[in-house]
Formats: structure tokens, C-alpha cells, sequence
């Protein structure tokens, strides 16, 4: 009895750490995308300040530079992060953790590009197919009119 209130315990244990594992790689995601977009918002920031400030360029060079740096540096920190969460993971579960991957790798990028521009071709493809079979529709039913017309005319 004791055993098995211990081995639900142990299962509960378990579930709560997959649980915050999986919850964790999920926020390092949405941290790693926030990165990204700083470091290309920064540049555009920084331009519009020295822009209407008209200050000197090497000091906002500098805060540029310094800025990118820290961001580099959150960026492989998160990363760092969730590498050692996930071989923890694999060491307390002995099998390998279902992370996905923080970043795409650019070969299956191109590959999800790829695949979605040949469905967006057919849907597009299908849809002039649509059209123009509904427009010989119409053309169909107005010739017959005037082919009446001229029958009548005869």
C-alpha cells in the first residue's frame, strides 16, 4: 500500500517535471523571438533617436554595439538554458526529451517554404480552374439568348 502511494508520488514527481520542462522550452522560444526582433528593431531605434536629436554618430555607435552585444550574449543564455534543461530531462527520464527545436533549421525552412508555395500555386491554380469554368458558365447562358435572337430574327 505504502509502495504504491510512493510509486504515484514518484509519478506525479515525474509528470510536474516533464510538465515545467515542456513549459520552460516553450517561454525560451517565445524569449529567443523576442531577441530576434531586437536585434532588428535596435538598429531602427537608435537611427530615428540620432535622427531627431542630431547627435554625435560614434556615441550612438557605441550604444549600438554595446546593446547588440548584450542582446547576443541573453540569446546564448537562453540557449544555454535550455540545452541543460533538456539533458537533465534525459538524464531523470533515461530516454531522449521531445524538445522541438528553439530555431528552424534553414534546410527544413526551406523545405516548409517550399511546400507551402507549391499549395499556395495549386490553390491558385484552382481557383482560375473556378473562374474560368464559371465564366464559360455565363458566357454559355448569354450566347444563348442572343443565338435565340438570332434564330428568331431568321
Amino acid at each position: 500500500m505504502e509502495d504504491n502511494r510512493q510509486d504515484n508520488r514518484y509519478e506525479e514527481l515525474y509528470t510536474q517535471l516533464l510538465e515545467r520542462g515542456m513549459d520552460l522550452h516553450a517561454n525560451n522560444k517565445k524569449r529567443i523571438r523576442t531577441g530576434l526582433i531586437l536585434l532588428l528593431l535596435l538598429p531602427v531605434i537608435l537611427g530615428i533617436i540620432l535622427k531627431v536629436t542630431e547627435s554625435d554618430k560614434i556615441v550612438f555607435l557605441l550604444i549600438w554595439v554595446f546593446c547588440m552585444f548584450v542582446i547576443c550574449i541573453y540569446l546564448i543564455s537562453i540557449e544555454y538554458i535550455d540545452d541543460s534543461v533538456r539533458k537533465t530531462l534525459e538524464e531523470v527520464t533515461e530516454r531522449e526529451a521531445d524538445f522541438d527545436e528553439l530555431l528552424v533549421d534553414s534546410e527544413k525552412l526551406e523545405e516548409r517554404i517550399a511546400a507551402r508555395r507549391e499549395g499556395l500555386r495549386e490553390r491558385i491554380r484552382q481557383l482560375r480552374e473556378e473562374k474560368a469554368s464559371g465564366s464559360e458558365k455565363e458566357n454559355e447562358t448569354e450566347d444563348r439568348p442572343l443565338l435565340r435572337e438570332s434564330e428568331d430574327a431568321e
